[in-house]
């Protein structure tokens, strides 16, 4: 027997309907915390990055600061250049701890925990800026310690401590010159000067003035250390009063001095001569450069120049030997004095010893 009662569809539980209604709710709240969570981190994060730009933008003034007195070199005493290394050793260290910040932020940048365009374009612009402030910080301690040369007269500098340093480059030259009386004897007389060890493309010269060993015989030099050797005369020009020595002298003996440009010399700038005046080996005077570009005239007929005066004391036997600054870099060697004057004496320029090593050595 059919039945004309129809089956009604069942109606959804209603704890069914809970369940769904809260997770819409879980999904809705997530996605909303998320967000605010999101916005409230890239909040801290762009108040982070505004600081370190800050921080930079400081350094940046200051520097220009330090960068601006460093130019204004006629008004600058050595304490002067003293603060300004003090400064911007200071400044290296603050933007480390800034390249620290920013290397934080780039870490959590990489981690996911950002990953806006705009974070990430912050932190390149910041990496740039880091760079540029570090180059010129690098720029400034180059400069500021290259200016000091002049300045070398404080009280981090020592001459003892340079003397030290240079005393075993410089020799004492002795030869004998052989001379005829007027009844036709034969007789000799011992010339002495100075001179300083000089590498030249791996060889190990001694340099002097020519007047020191023209015509001269039986040439020996004598180190610091006391031992002597023959020497020779591997080329030598009177126009420019300048020989060129090698010896018999073990390698170990060779203390070589570094030899730099006499261009940029200026008057007034310190310098120091180390020779053997009167026989006296191992003597230092100091003076200053009082004068550039003399014309001088020799005994031998010749006339030198370009020549370097400075107040340096100078006394026979100190021909040939090197004039140096105060980095221990030879500027000229010794050559003349004026007779019965007091603090002028002569040298030739380095850039002229440049130029003679090259023709003669290649010669």
């Amino acid at each position: 027997m059919e039945s004309n009662e129809k089956t009604k569809p069942s109606k959804p539980a209603f704890s069914t309907i809970i369940v769904v209604a809260i997770v819409i709710a879980c999904l809705f709240t997530g996605g909303l915390i998320g967000y605010i969570m999101n916005s409230y981190v890239n909040s801290i994060s762009s108040e982070r990055i505004e600081d370190v730009q800050n921080q930079l933008s400081s350094v940046q003034n200051e520097l220009s600061t330090l960068q601006a007195q460093l130019g204004r070199l006629q008004d600058t005493t050595g304490s002067d250049y003293q603060n300004i290394t003090l400064t911007a050793t200071s400044l290296q260290e603050e933007l480390s701890t800034i390249q620290a910040h920013v290397n934080e932020l780039e870490a959590e940048s990489n981690s996911g925990n950002q990953d806006t365009a705009n974070f990430q374009a912050s932190i390149t612009n910041l990496q740039s800026q880091l760079s540029a402030i570090q180059s010129q910080i690098d720029a400034l301690q180059a400069t500021n310690t290259a200016s000091q040369t002049t300045y070398l007269l404080g009280t981090n500098f020592s001459l003892t401590q340079l003397f030290d340093e240079v005393k075993g480059s410089v020799v004492i030259i002795q030869g004998l010159i052989r001379n005829t009386d007027f009844l036709g004897r034969v007789f000799y007389t011992q010339v002495q000067g100075s001179g300083f060890v000089y590498r030249y493309s791996g060889t190990s010269l001694i340099l002097t003035n020519n007047h020191v060993v023209n015509g001269v015989i039986n040439i020996t030099v004598t180190f610091t250390n006391g031992n002597s050797y023959p020497a020779t005369i591997r080329g030598s020009n009177q126009q420019t009063d300048f020989a060129v020595l090698t010896s018999t002298a073990p390698q170990s003996n060779y203390q070589p001095l570094e030899i730099t440009t006499s261009s940029t010399l200026q008057v007034g700038e310190p310098v120091i001569v180390v020779g053997a005046p009167y026989g006296l080996e191992g003597s230092m005077t100091n003076g200053i450069v009082s004068a550039l570009n003399r014309t001088l005239d020799t005994d031998a007929g010749s006339t030198l120049t370009n020549v370097i005066q400075t107040t340096a004391p100078l006394n026979p036997g100190n021909s040939g030997g090197p004039l140096m600054n105060y980095n221990g870099q030879v500027v000229g060697i010794t050559t003349a004095i004026v007779a019965e004057s007091q603090g002028i004496g002569f040298a030739i320029p380095s850039d002229t010893i440049l130029s003679e090593i090259q023709r003669i050595m290649s010669s």
